[in-house]
C-alpha cells in the first residue's frame, strides 16, 4: 500500500468511513475471485527517504503545519487547533520541508473573513548556500496571495479593524438558514447558507483567501475561474445571536449579530454549463466544511442548498464533479430521501416490488420483456426526479436500486434464492457491466482499438510522429452490418471482465446494506 493510499484509507476512517466489510444481503452476492499469488520478492534495500526521516532537518510537513481560525487576539492561544491532511500541493511532492530542526508552521485565519498571518518557528536552520532551506514563506504566499501576512502586530490590528465587518455582497442570497448543532454549553447559533455569485467583485477576493484550504485537504485540488460568471459560490455562515429577535434579523439579512459574531464555516462551489439546445446545468465542483465544524450536518445542508439553487434556476440536473466516497455516500443518502419522500415515487417503487415478486424463476432466466419490466424504472419516476429533485439519469439508477433494496428490507424479506432476488441481481449487474465492462468481448462493437506502449517507426518526412504511439484495431468482416470485432490476447495482466463485475458487485452491496442503515426511509 502506497503512502497515498494509506493516507487516504485514514483519512475515510476519520470522516466516518466506509461501510463494514462485509453486510447480510437480500440477494446471492458472487465471490470475486482469488488474485494470483505473485512470486516472493526480495526486500528492497531501505530508501534514501529512511536517512531523510534521521536527518533533523527534514520534517514532515503534515506535522509541522497547524490552522486556527480566530477572530480576537485571545483567541490566538486557545482556538483549536486542525492539521493539514494533504501538503504535497503546496510543499515537497513527498510531503516534506527541508533546512529546519523543529519546524513549526501556525497558521492563523480570521474567521469570518479568512485573512490570514503565517508564523514559523524553529531549533535550528542550516546555513548551506548550496543545499538551502526550503523558502516556507513564499511556498505558502504563493496560494494565500501577497496580503498574506508574517506580522502578529499587523494581523491583530486587522483582526481589530475587521470586528464590524458584515458578510460581503450585501449578505448574498439567503438559500437556507438552522440553528447550529453547537455543543452543550455553548452560545446559541444559526447557520445561513448564502449564494453568491463568485465573480462579483466583493466576492472573489473573500474567496481567494479560503480556496486555498482546498489544498491542504483535498487531493488534486485545483482553483476555480473567479472570473466566469457561471460559477455559484455557496457559504455557510454561521452566528451567534442572544435573543428570537436578533435571530430573526440575522435569518432575514438585516444583521449579521453582535460585532465579531460570526464565522464562515463551510464553502461549496458549482458550476452552471449549457445543455443543448437551450437549458444548463448544475455540477456541484467542491465542497469543503472547516475541520472544527465537520459532523454537525454542514455537508447536508450544502447539498441541500445546491439542490435548492438548481430547482429555483430551473437547471436541467444536478451532477457532482469527481466525488469522493465519503461525499457520494453524504448524496446517495440526502438522494434516496428525497426520492423516497414523494408519493408517487415511493408508490412505483411498490409496485415494482410486487412486480418482481410475480416473476417464476423460468422468467429470471430467461430475461425476457416481462422480467425486465418487473423492476424497470418508469418513465414517470425519470421525469419527477429530474424536474423537482435534479436528480441526474446515472444517480438515479443508483438510487432506484436503493430503493428497492430499502423496500425489501422493510417488506416481508425473501430468500436470497428467489427469483425477486434473482431479478434484482440482474438489474444490479447490467448496471454494472454497462458502466464499467464496455470492453468485454459481449459489450464489443464492429471495432476495437488496442493501444500499444511501443513508439510509431517514422519515416519519408513523417519523422515528426516518431513520438505517436502505436496501436491496433481490429474490424468484424461484415462491417456495418454488425458482428462481433475479433479479440486480441493481451497478456496476463489483463483483468477478467467477471472478476472485474464481480468486484463492483460486492462494493454496490455493501454500499446498500450501509445506506438501508443510515437512510432511515
Amino acid at each position: 500500500m502506497d503512502a497515498q493510499e494509506a493516507k487516504r484509507r485514514k483519512l475515510e476512517a476519520k470522516m466516518g468511513g466506509g461501510p463494514p466489510p462485509s453486510f447480510p444481503s437480500a440477494v446471492p452476492v458472487p465471490a470475486p475471485k482469488a488474485p494470483k499469488p505473485e512470486p516472493t520478492k526480495q526486500a528492497p534495500p531501505a530508501p534514501a527517504a529512511a536517512e531523510e526521516e534521521a536527518d533533523p532537518f527534514v520534517c514532515d510537513a503534515n506535522d509541522a503545519v497547524s490552522f486556527r481560525l480566530v477572530r480576537t487576539a485571545a483567541d490566538m492561544a486557545t482556538a483549536e487547533p486542525f492539521e493539514p491532511e494533504f501538503t504535497h500541493q503546496v510543499f515537497r511532492e513527498d510531503e516534506t520541508i527541508f533546512g529546519f530542526r523543529d519546524l513549526r508552521i501556525d497558521i492563523f485565519q480570521s474567521a469570518h473573513l479568512f485573512k490570514t498571518y503565517v508564523k514559523v518557528r524553529f531549533a535550528e536552520k542550516v546555513k548551506s548556500t548550496l543545499n538551502p532551506a526550503d523558502d516556507v514563506v513564499a511556498a505558502l504566499r504563493a496560494h494565500f496571495g501577497e496580503e498574506m501576512m508574517t506580522c502578529e502586530k499587523a494581523f491583530l490590528e486587522t483582526l481589530e479593524a475587521d470586528k464590524h465587518a458584515r458578510v460581503p455582497a450585501g449578505g448574498g442570497e439567503i438559500v437556507a438558514a438552522a440553528d447550529a448543532a453547537v455543543g452543550d454549553g455553548a452560545a446559541k447559533a444559526v447557520d445561513v447558507i448564502r449564494a453568491f455569485r463568485l465573480s462579483d467583485a466583493a466576492v472573489y477576493p473573500w474567496h481567494a483567501r479560503f480556496e486555498p484550504l482546498i489544498l491542504f485537504f483535498i487531493d488534486g485540488a485545483s482553483a476555480v475561474d473567479s472570473e466566469d460568471d457561471n460559477w455559484t459560490l455557496l457559504c455557510a455562515t454561521r452566528h451567534e445571536y442572544a435573543s428570537d429577535a436578533e435571530r430573526a434579523a440575522i435569518v432575514s439579512g438585516a444583521s449579521d449579530g453582535a460585532p465579531g459574531a460570526w464565522s464562515m464555516v463551510a464553502f461549496a462551489t458549482v458550476y452552471a454549463f449549457y445543455q443543448y439546445p437551450d437549458r444548463k446545468r448544475a455540477r456541484l465542483s467542491q465542497i469543503v466544511v472547516a475541520p472544527p465544524f465537520q459532523r454537525q450536518g454542514l455537508g447536508s445542508a450544502l447539498l441541500a442548498a445546491t439542490r435548492a439553487v438548481s430547482v429555483k434556476r430551473d437547471f436541467a440536473d444536478l451532477t457532482v464533479e469527481d466525488p469522493t466516497p465519503q461525499l457520494r455516500r453524504l448524496r446517495d443518502v440526502a438522494d434516496v430521501r428525497a426520492l423516497g419522500a414523494r408519493p408517487a415515487i415511493a408508490a412505483a417503487v411498490a409496485a415494482a416490488a410486487r412486480n418482481a415478486a410475480a416473476l417464476s424463476k423460468e422468467d429470471v432466466e430467461a430475461y425476457g420483456e416481462k422480467a425486465r419490466a418487473a423492476l424497470r424504472c418508469p418513465a414517470a419516476v425519470k421525469s419527477e426526479a429530474r424536474d423537482a429533485l435534479k436528480v441526474c439519469a446515472p444517480q438515479l439508477a443508483r438510487c432506484w436500486e436503493a430503493l428497492l433494496f430499502l423496500f425489501a428490507k422493510k417488506a416481508s424479506p425473501q430468500a436470497s434464492d428467489s427469483p425477486a432476488a434473482a431479478a434484482f441481481t440482474e438489474l444490479v449487474v447490467r448496471r454494472l457491466r454497462k458502466q464499467h465492462c464496455a470492453d468485454a468481448q459481449r459489450d464489443a462493437g464492429a471495432k476495437r482499438v488496442y493501444h500499444s506502449d511501443a513508439a510509431l517507426f517514422a519515416s519519408g518526412g513523417n519523422e515528426h510522429l516518431g513520438a505517436e504511439k502505436a496501436f491496433v484495431m481490429t474490424k468484424h468482416g461484415r462491417g456495418r452490418s454488425g458482428g462481433q470485432a475479433p479479440d486480441l490476447e493481451e497478456g496476463e495482466d489483463k483483468q477478467d471482465p467477471a472478476e472485474v463485475l464481480a468486484e463492483y458487485f460486492h462494493e454496490t452491496m455493501s454500499n446498500l446494506a450501509w445506506l438501508a442503515s443510515a437512510a432511515k426511509i
